[in-house]
């Protein structure tokens, strides 16, 4: 039982750490407009003027 404790202490940092990082990459991840996305845009703010 005192070996799990042990094994326990090393791997759960391991896995939070892990966890986190991961998370705060599929935050990271970000799609770009296509230059059609980006016109249609353009054009409608420029009617909202």
């Amino acid at each position: 039982m005192n070996t799990v404790k042990k094994i326990a202490s090393w791997v759960m940092p391991v896995v939070l750490i892990a966890a986190l990082l991961v998370t705060m990459n599929t935050f990271k991840r970000t799609e770009t407009l296509t230059p059609d996305e980006q016109k249609k845009i353009e054009r409608y703010t420029a009617v909202e003027k």
